[in-house]
């Protein structure tokens, strides 16, 4: 059996190996340090240096009287740039930044021979050229010479800056979930968690901001700034630059610093104009595209970290969490009173039409009732469709003759462009469609199948919708014979065009058919102010013995019921209004002895124009679908209303 001879090692086999630092060592020239040749280096440096070298661990030595360096290839890292030149430097002059805190733990380990170990110990190092907060576990031991004197000190350690900081940040988002729990609305919990944000990361300025064009800057939505920081109060923010701008906009984190020499122009005189070092942003995204983002400034030069980009996308989370829910809980109670609204108010509608119908049998009048319910229904179900956005007028028209045969269809030509509807605008318009269409059906064109129907629309330079609805008869076919008294039907085409759109219908009888030109000024499609339209009853007011009474209603159909209840009890009508313009232009110069106020006109509060009325010393009998403040001294009616509750407070006023 073969013996196993050993290896035979030769003067210089304490730096053997292929790593950096030994070959370093090995083909540095000592010969002029204080160290001298490596031949002629003691056996206790040569034996701890072969450890130190082979040491998978970041480790290093000081030796001598100077404490110079020797350190291994995982060491090399932690001085920085300072590598390689703190080979064989004094330990004074690698760490000049940190000296008066290492100095006094070598120079106890020297005198005492005892080793020395730091656990997430703070050493505010400035390796690259501004300070640091880093943390370190290290040791120091002492090392022994040949004579048993101590010749040098050993080191081992590594940096836990990451560890302390996760562990600080933690703390932090308990701390501040806590303090959360106290805030009594969103928003005074996104001032807290700003400035506590702003605190922990040591920033001078802190807030959130809302993107303009691109291009053009930011506006601040809310912000939080150092005591003393310096920073110039401002309620916008400049242009960061372009790439800046698309990267942020794109989702991604930015960390803008003057010391780059990529950084683009923009971004620079961004930091240099508010006489900042660094700047974080983080952006939100609702919805794909760029809704707010929070940003950090810092005055003093700070190192690029993933932790803090990490906090403040964890913040950014948590206040934007808040602020969603508050929205959400803000649009449930408003939904739920808008629910409650439209309900009562689609009572008071169908109250209001069944007591307006004219009919000389019970089947005439059921017949009727069912059909504008119907008519209601569907245009209900459309908005519920459109989650009650974005209807168009050609939607709505096409919801009303669905309910007519394909024979019908085909004689009808319909063309005009898109036309944006709100919910109560669409509600109106198909409510004039459908007494257009009933009338056509039961009198008109499409009650011959001969007979066509063409209705167009379009936009004046004015923003009026302009409607035209023309039945063409079959030949032979005379037009039916006008009504002796104006029906439900006329009223309410009237009421409609001319209250609830500030408009006007045109009417004319050919022998060959029927044509209406219907002008509605004021709508959704137009951003023009329309003139207010009274009723054309406004001056009964004046000469009349009988008490006035105002009528402020924006649903015609609940306007023409009011006005029959008050004319059937004995009142003049001083005028029905739709808006609150048109209330306050028509009593400048003269007032009506009672008026009944809807509470919301087109969405459009009531409040200036009942504080008016108040003033002048008119009784005032509110009449809502809201459950809204009560005043003092001013009834209040639920819609759908008793007739005989009204009268009876009316009078009493």
């Amino acid at each position: 059996m073969l013996r196993q001879q050993s290896p035979v090692y030769g003067p210089m086999d304490f730096l053997a190996g292929d790593g950096e630092m030994a070959t370093m060592i090995r083909e540095k020239d000592w010969s002029a340090h204080s160290f001298g040749r490596t031949e002629d280096w003691p056996q206790s440096l040569r034996s701890a240096l072969a450890i130190c070298l082979n040491s998978a661990f970041p480790t290093a030595i000081y030796w001598g009287s100077e404490l110079r360096l020797l350190y291994n290839d995982a060491w090399a890292p932690i001085p920085g740039p300072r590598h390689p030149g703190a080979l064989g430097a004094p330990a004074k002059e690698v760490w000049s930044d940190i000296w008066s805190i290492i100095e006094p733990q070598f120079s106890e380990v020297i005198r005492s021979g005892k080793g020395l170990f730091l656990q997430d110990h703070m050493l505010p190092m400035q390796r690259y050229g501004f300070e640091e907060e880093t943390y370190w576990s290290y040791s120091f031991t002492p090392l022994r010479g040949e004579q048993g004197n101590i010749v040098g000190v050993w080191n081992t350690g590594s940096e836990t800056t990451a560890n302390v900081i996760q562990r600080r940040n933690a703390e932090f988002q308990v701390k501040l979930n806590e303090a959360l729990r106290g805030a009594v609305t969103a928003q005074d919990g996104l001032r807290l968690a700003l400035e506590r944000l702003g605190l922990h990361l040591s920033a001078a300025h802190v807030g959130i901001a809302k993107p303009r064009a691109a291009g053009d800057g930011f506006d601040i939505a809310q912000q939080w700034r150092a005591p003393q920081s310096g920073v110039p109060s401002e309620e916008t923010l400049a242009a960061i630059g372009p790439r800046a701008e698309a990267e942020l906009r794109a989702g991604k984190d930015l960390f803008l610093t003057r010391r780059a020499a990529d950084l683009e122009p923009e971004s620079r005189a961004y930091l240099e104009a508010r006489r900042i070092s660094n700047a974080i942003f983080v952006p939100w995204i609702e919805g794909g595209r760029l809704d707010q983002a929070i940003f950090l400034h810092w005055s003093r030069p700070r190192a690029q970290s993933v932790l803090d980009m990490s906090l403040v996308e964890r913040v950014l989370d948590l206040v934007m969490g808040w602020i969603a829910r508050e929205r959400t809980h803000a649009r449930e109670a408003v939904m739920a009173q808008e629910i409650d609204h439209r309900a009562r108010n689609m009572l008071a509608i169908l109250r209001s039409t069944s007591r307006l119908i004219k009919a000389e049998t019970v089947a005439e009048f059921r017949e009727k009732l069912d059909e504008r319910i119907t008519s209601l229904s569907r245009t209900h179900g459309l908005l519920s469709r459109k989650k009650w956005v974005d209807v168009t007028l050609r939607e709505v028209v096409d919801e009303e003759f669905a309910s007519y045969g394909g024979d019908i269809h085909a004689r009808i030509d319909l063309g005009g462009p898109a036309v944006p509807l709100e919910p109560n605008d669409a509600q109106m318009i198909a409510m004039l469609i459908h007494e257009l269409t009933t009338n056509a059906v039961k009198h008109g064109a499409l009650r011959d199948a001969e007979g066509r129907l063409s209705l167009t629309w379009s936009l004046d330079g004015d923003g009026a919708l302009l409607l035209r609805w023309e039945e063409h008869l079959a030949d032979g076919v005379r037009p039916a014979p006008a009504e002796p008294h104006e029906g439900f039907g006329t009223q309410l085409l009237t009421r409609i065009a001319r209250d609830h759109f500030g408009g006007s219908i045109r009417r004319e009888t050919a022998e060959t058919g029927l044509l209406y030109e219907i002008a509605l000024p004021r709508g959704s499609w137009s951003t023009r102010s329309a003139t207010p339209q009274p009723d054309a009853d406004t001056t009964n007011g004046a000469t009349d013995a009988r008490r006035s009474v105002m009528i402020v209603e924006d649903e015609p159909i609940i306007a023409l019921d009011l006005v029959g209840m008050m004319e059937h009890a004995g009142y003049a009508i001083f005028g029905q209004f739709a808006s609150v313009s048109a209330g306050l232009e028509n009593t400048a110069g003269r007032l009506p002895d009672i008026a009944l106020l809807d509470e919301n006109l087109g969405g459009e509060t009531s409040t200036p124009l009942l504080d008016h009325l108040v003033a002048k010393g008119v009784p005032v009998v509110i009449i809502s679908g809201y459950d809204g403040e009560v005043r003092t001294g001013v009834p209040r009616l639920s819609k759908p209303i008793s007739e005989s509750e009204l009268l009876a407070i009316i009078s009493s006023l």
